[in-house]
């Protein structure tokens, strides 16, 4: 068994087909987001080799991460016959996630994107045939994240990367008692509490990452759950 150890930010797509997926144009779906991306690995992490494919891509599988085949191009990283020490990070304060969420406001949404700086070297292994327009540039060096990219990012990776496993942490706690980090979820979406009265998300809908109102998003959702997961949060009983 080899690993491979992730020594820059780098995409993991679900395809190995990178040069199809950044080649002439995006293959973007009909909500124009390229689908082929499944999250921003990080510096530190580190992958099970499953083979090696054509074009420097190989595939991979994670333990942390519960979606295979993945495949990852291996100029980010450096492959080890020995299991080398997995990522582990450590759960920033409830101050600094809510500071690097609120820096983010304004970046666009990208599916599967969870570091907020980008890749711009990617269009150097995969250039572009034409000048990018704004939102290409965005999609294709993956300068965005999506909804639960953004929480992602701002915990260092340390809670699950996609929305379906996140909702799975922590406790359910009721509306009277939410306090801010509490995670709002309903069908395929979290957003987060900010303060006592805004929410913050990154929404296809919304363009990107926003803060908004809580009572304009509550009124908005039929149903949904609410999540604490963050030990510096304790229970306070609204009013």
């Amino acid at each position: 068994m080899s690993y491979f150890v992730v020594e820059k930010p780098t995409p993991l797509l679900s395809t190995p087909h990178f040069k199809q997926v950044f080649g002439q144009k995006l293959t973007l779906d009909a909500q124009n987001l390229v689908r082929e991306v499944e999250m921003i690995a990080f510096p530190g992490m580190v992958f099970e080799v499953v083979q090696p494919k054509e074009d420097s891509i190989l595939e991979l599988s994670a333990s942390f991460y519960p979606k295979s085949p993945l495949y990852i191009d291996e100029r980010f990283g450096v492959v080890h016959n020995s299991k080398p020490p997995s990522y582990a990070p450590i759960l920033p304060s409830l101050e600094v996630i809510l500071k690097r969420m609120k820096s983010c406001v304004g970046l666009p949404y990208v599916w599967g994107g969870n570091y907020a700086a980008g890749i711009p070297e990617w269009k150097e292994y995969y250039p572009p045939a034409n000048p990018l327009t704004p939102f290409e540039e965005a999609h294709w060096c993956f300068r965005g994240v999506d909804c639960s990219g953004l929480l992602y990012e701002a915990t260092e990776g340390f809670l699950p990367r996609n929305t379906s496993e996140l909702r799975l942490i922590g406790e359910e706690v009721p509306l009277e008692a939410i306090q801010p980090l509490d995670l709002f979820f309903y069908p395929g979406h979290v957003f987060i509490l900010f303060n006592e009265t805004e929410v913050i998300e990154s929404k296809l809908e919304y363009g990107g990452v926003t803060i908004t109102p809580l009572e304009k998003r509550l009124k908005e959702v039929e149903t949904y759950t609410i999540r604490r997961f963050h030990p510096q949060v304790t229970s306070f009983q609204r009013s």
